[in-house]
C-alpha cells in the first residue's frame, strides 16, 4: 500500500461520512414531514488491492482501499404498508356508513317526542279518544288533523331522505374525480421514478411521494399493487386494472337512464364495483341503506292507506246516507300499465254471507257417530223473517229437533249442521248452554230476559221504535204481544218452565244492549226479570263448503306451494291463515263486510305479478275474483298475463296499482274533503240483516274498531307485523345498524392506529436517533481527516527530510 492508496483510503473515508451526514440532515430536516420515510446510507467497502510487501515472504497480501456509499434507502416495511391500507379502507368505510346511518336516525327522530313512532302513537290515540265519543266533533277533527301529521312526517322524512341520497351522489362524483387526479399523479411519478432509477440510485422522495397518494387511495377504495423490478407498480381497484406504470386508465362517472342520474363508475365500457373504503360506503348508502328505509317508509304507508280505505269505504258517514268514501286520498298509478304494480285485488263478493248458510262445523273431531238425539236438548231457533209477511203473530221460538240435520262425517272426523233452510236470518239458541258447547260448535253470547210466569202481573213495555205499546194482562199475552208487536225485533216463547224473551238477527249482532226497551210501569222489576247470557250458535265465520257448495277438498298454490282446503272445517280465516303461512310475499285479509283482498309484500316488490297463483276457478269465483265458477284448474296470475289480461279478467273486482319505484309517500294525503269538513268523518259499519248491510248508528264507532286493531294486526313485511311493531323493527334497525357501525368503526380505528404507530416507529425520524448518528458520522469524518493529515505528514517527510542531515 503507497502512501498515495493511504490518502486515498483517508479521502474516501470523508466523502463517505460526509455523505451520511448530508442523509442525517435530510432526515431530521424531514422529521415533521407527513409520509416522509427516514433514509439511511448504505456503507460498503471498496474493492481490497492485493500487493506483496516487504517482509511478507513474497506472499501477496489483500489491502483494503476505504469505503463508499453504494446507496441511499428508505426504512419502510412493505407488509405494514398492505396492512396500513387494508385498515384505512375498512375504517374509512365504516366511518361513512356510520356517520350517515346516525344522521338517519335523527330523521326518524328516535327517541323523542317528534319521531315518526310517537306521531303514530299520536293518530292511534286520537282514534280511541273518538270511540269513546263519536258525537264529538273536535275528536273528529282530532282523527283528521293527526293523520294529516303522521302523513306530513313521512313525506319529510323521505325528502331528506332524498336529499341525503342526491347529496351521496354528487360526492360520488366528486371522490371519482379525485381518484382520478390521485392516478394521474402516481402515473407521472412512475415515469419520474423510472427516469430516475436508470441514471442514478433509488429516487427515495418520489417513491414517499407515491405511496403517499397509494394511502390517499387506499381510504377511497380498496386497491391492490404489484410491484415491478423497475420500481413501477400496477394498481387495482376492485376487479379492474387502472394503472399500469406510467399508462392509466381514467374512470369515468356516468348516469344509467332511469336511475334519477346516478352516478356510477365505468372504466371503459365496464362498470366498476368498489369493495371497500369510502367509495363501497357511498354506494351501498346510496343504492341499499337508504332506499330500504325510503321502501319501509312507502310500505308502511301503503298498507296504512289501502287497510285503512278499504274498511272505511264500507263505513256510512255520520248522516248515515253515505258510502264508498275514502279516508285517505287515491295513490293509484297515474302512469300507465307499463310502468306501475299489481299491489292489491279486493273480491266484490261478501264471504260471511253467501247465498245461504248452510252448513256449521264442529271443531272437535268425531271418530264415531255420536248418534245425536235433538229432542233431548234446548235448542230454539230465533227468526225475523215472517213466512207469509202479514202472519207476524205466528212466528214464535221453535224448538230445533232436525236430526237429520246433524251429519257424521267419517273421513273428516266431525260432526256439522246440514240445513237446507239455512241459519242466515234466524239465531239457533241453546237455553241450558248444555249442546253447542259439548259438541264443540263454534258459539256466540246473546242477551235475554228470563221471567217466571207466575211472576207476570199486567203491565206495559214499549220498543224504541215501534209506535205501539206491547201491552200485556198475563203470562200468555206477554209472549204473545212481543212476538206480533215488536216488529221482528224481539220473540219470546216459555220454555222449561220460564218466559224468554230473545232478540232476533233484526238486532245488530243480536245485541239486545243495542236497543232500548222502556219499562213503561216498572213491569220488569216487579216480575223480578232477569237479564241472562246464553249461548247461540256462531254463523259469522261460515265454513267455504257454504261458500262453495261442495265438501270436496280442493287445492290452491302460489309459487308452486301447495295450499290445502278442507271446505268442511276451513273458514275464510283458515285460508287466509294459510296463504300468509306460504311466505311468498303474497298477503291476504278480509274486510268488515267480507271482501277477500289478497296484497303483493315487498319479498316480490309489491307487485302481485311477480308470482304465480293457481287453484279452482269456482274458488276464485267464489271469492268474488272473476266472473266464471267452473271446476278448471286456472292460473289466477302470473308473471306472463298481461296488465290488459289482468284488467279484463279481475273486471268484477277492485285492482290496485301503484307506481313502480320508490315515493309512494309523497302520493298520501288525507281526503280533501275530510280536511274541509271532519264532521262527514264516517265511523258505523252498520250489521247485516237479510240480504243487505243496514246502518247502526251515529253512535256506532265500529269503522274506528277495526281500523284501530291494526295496531298489532300482522299486515306489513308479508304478514309477518303490525303498525307499531313495524315501526319498531325500523327504529329498532336503524339503532343497530348505528350501533354496529360504531363498533366497527372503533375496533378498524384502533387496528389502524397501532398499525399506523408501527408504521410511524420503523419509517418515522427519530431525532434522539439521527443526533446520535451524526455525532458518529462527525466522528468518523473527523478520524478520516485525521488520516490524510498523517499520511500529508507522512509525505513531507519522505519528499522534503528523508536523507537530510
Amino acid at each position: 500500500m503507497t502512501l498515495n492508496g493511504l490518502l486515498n483510503t483517508g479521502l474516501l473515508g470523508v466523502y463517505t461520512n460526509k455523505i451520511a451526514m448530508s442523509v442525517v440532515a435530510h432526515n431530521i430536516s424531514n422529521s415533521n414531514t407527513h409520509g416522509f420515510s427516514r433514509q439511511t446510507p448504505v456503507i460498503v467497502t471498496t474493492n481490497p488491492i492485493n500487493l506483496t510487501t516487504i517482509g511478507s515472504g513474497g506472499a501477496a497480501l489483500s489491502f483494503g482501499t476505504g469505503s463508499t456509499v453504494s446507496d441511499i434507502q428508505r426504512v419502510r416495511d412493505e407488509f405494514l404498508d398492505l396492512q396500513f391500507r387494508g385498515t384505512s379502507s375498512r375504517l374509512n368505510y365504516w366511518e361513512n356508513i356510520y356517520s350517515n346511518v346516525h344522521y338517519i336516525e335523527q330523521l326518524f327522530g328516535e327517541p323523542g317526542e317528534t319521531g315518526l313512532r310517537n306521531i303514530y302513537d299520536s293518530y292511534w290515540a286520537s282514534i280511541e279518544e273518538l270511540k269513546t265519543d263519536p258525537s264529538n266533533e273536535a275528536a273528529k277533527t282530532q282523527v283528521v288533523s293527526r293523520a294529516e301529521e303522521l302523513v306530513n312526517t313521512m313525506k319529510d322524512i323521505n325528502y331528506r331522505l332524498e336529499e341525503l341520497k342526491s347529496d351521496i351522489n354528487s360526492e360520488i362524483k366528486i371522490r371519482i374525480d379525485e381518484i382520478n387526479s390521485y392516478l394521474k399523479r402516481i402515473a407521472d411519478l412512475n415515469q419520474k421514478i423510472l427516469t430516475s432509477s436508470s441514471i442514478s440510485s433509488s429516487p427515495n422522495d418520489l417513491l414517499d411521494e407515491r405511496d403517499r397518494l397509494l394511502d390517499r387511495l387506499s381510504e377511497l377504495s380498496n386497491i391492490r399493487i404489484t410491484n415491478h423490478s423497475n420500481g413501477q407498480i400496477s394498481l387495482s381497484i376492485g376487479d379492474k386494472v387502472v394503472l399500469n406504470g406510467s399508462s392509466y386508465q381514467e374512470i369515468k362517472s356516468l348516469t344509467i337512464a332511469g336511475t334519477n342520474n346516478e352516478y356510477y363508475a365505468y372504466v371503459g365500457n365496464n362498470l366498476l364495483t368498489f369493495n371497500d373504503g369510502k367509495m363501497s360506503a357511498l354506494f351501498e348508502l346510496r343504492d341499499e341503506i337508504i332506499p330500504s328505509y325510503q321502501q319501509q317508509l312507502d310500505e308502511f304507508g301503503l298498507y296504512l292507506v289501502d287497510t285503512t280505505n278499504l274498511i272505511y269505504k264500507e263505513g256510512w258517514d255520520s248522516t248515515g246516507t253515505i258510502t264508498g268514501a275514502n279516508f285517505f286520498s287515491d295513490i293509484s298509478t297515474q302512469r300507465g300499465f307499463e310502468d306501475s304494480r299489481l299491489f292489491r285485488i279486493a273480491g266484490n263478493s261478501d264471504v260471511f254471507h253467501p247465498g245461504i248458510i248452510q252448513y256449521v262445523t264442529s271443531h272437535r273431531s268425531f271418530y264415531e257417530d255420536p248418534q245425536i238425539d235433538l229432542n233431548g236438548f234446548y235448542l230454539y231457533t230465533v227468526n225475523s223473517k215472517v213466512s207469509p209477511p202479514s202472519d207476524l203473530s205466528e212466528v214464535y221460538p221453535s224448538h230445533y229437533n232436525n236430526i237429520d240435520s246433524i251429519i257424521h262425517d267419517s273421513t273428516n272426523k266431525a260432526i256439522y249442521f246440514d240445513d237446507t233452510s239455512g241459519f242466515q236470518d234466524k239465531l239457533l239458541v241453546d237455553i241450558k248452554g248444555d249442546f253447542l258447547k259439548e259438541y264443540g260448535f263454534p258459539t256466540k253470547e246473546i242477551k235475554a230476559y228470563k221471567i217466571d210466569p207466575a211472576k207476570v202481573i199486567p203491565g206495559s213495555l214499549k220498543f224504541d221504535g215501534i209506535d205501539s205499546n206491547i201491552n200485556f194482562s198475563n203470562a200468555v199475552d206477554l209472549v204473545s204481544n212481543i212476538n206480533s208487536h215488536s216488529g221482528g225485533y224481539l220473540k219470546a216463547e216459555e220454555i222449561d218452565g220460564f218466559i224468554y224473551i230473545l232478540p232476533t238477527m233484526k238486532i245488530p249482532n243480536a245485541d239486545l244492549d243495542t236497543i232500548v226497551l222502556n219499562d213503561v210501569d216498572g213491569s220488569l222489576s216487579k216480575m223480578e226479570a232477569q237479564k241472562v247470557t246464553l249461548d247461540a250458535l256462531d254463523t259469522s265465520q261460515p265454513t267455504l263448503n257454504n261458500l262453495l257448495g261442495s265438501n270436496e277438498k280442493i287445492e290452491m298454490s302460489i309459487n308452486g306451494r301447495r295450499i290445502e282446503i278442507n271446505p268442511l272445517k276451513d273458514t275464510i280465516y283458515d285460508l287466509v291463515d294459510k296463504i300468509n303461512a306460504t311466505n311468498t310475499g303474497v298477503t291476504a285479509s278480509v274486510t268488515p263486510h267480507g271482501s277477500f283482498v289478497l296484497r303483493a309484500g315487498n319479498l316480490i316488490n309489491f307487485d302481485l305479478q311477480n308470482v304465480t297463483i293457481k287453484g279452482p276457478e269456482k274458488l276464485f269465483n267464489a271469492l268474488g275474483f272473476i266472473e266464471d265458477g267452473s271446476n278448471n284448474i286456472v292460473t289466477l296470475i302470473s308473471p306472463d298475463v298481461s296488465p290488459e289480461q289482468i284488467d279484463e279478467k279481475f273486471s268484477k273486482a277492485d285492482l290496485l296499482r301503484i307506481d313502480k319505484g320508490l315515493g309512494i309517500v309523497n302520493q298520501i294525503s288525507v281526503s280533501s274533503n275530510l280536511k274541509e269538513n271532519p264532521s262527514l268523518l264516517a265511523t258505523d259499519l252498520g250489521y247485516y240483516y237479510q240480504t243487505n248491510y243496514t246502518p247502526t248508528g251515529a253512535g256506532n264507532v265500529s269503522v274506528w274498531d277495526k281500523i284501530s286493531k291494526m295496531y298489532n294486526n300482522s299486515v306489513l313485511d308479508n304478514g309477518r307485523v303490525g303498525f307499531s311493531n313495524f315501526l319498531g323493527n325500523i327504529v329498532t334497525d336503524i339503532g343497530v345498524k348505528g350501533e354496529t357501525a360504531d363498533k366497527m368503526r372503533l375496533n378498524s380505528e384502533m387496528l389502524n392506529s397501532e398499525i399506523r404507530l408501527e408504521k410511524e416507529r420503523v419509517m418515522g425520524v427519530s431525532i434522539d436517533e439521527e443526533m446520535t448518528n451524526l455525532v458518529k458520522y462527525q466522528q468518523a469524518f473527523n478520524a478520516s481527516a485525521r488520516v490524510i493529515t498523517a499520511v500529508n505528514q507522512m509525505m513531507d517527510t519522505v519528499i522534503n527530510n528523508l536523507g537530510v542531515r
